[in-house]
């Protein structure tokens, strides 16, 4: 195949590559965060639970 076709596609798959990196950054920080405070409250429920035995 033509050389100069490889380095198109090659270059676009560069630019997706940082197009979706930056869309999945900030995606990535908000589930982060609601993980940890679905798991603060999951540990603040079972030390309640530990000190009510």
């Amino acid at each position: 195949m033509n050389p100069v076709l490889w380095i198109l596609v090659l270059l676009a798959a560069v630019l997706l590559w940082f197009i979706i990196s930056f869309i999945f950054v900030p995606l990535g920080r908000f589930v982060l965060k609601r993980w940890e405070n679905v798991m603060g409250i999951l540990n603040n429920d079972e030390q309640k639970e530990d000190e009510k035995k």
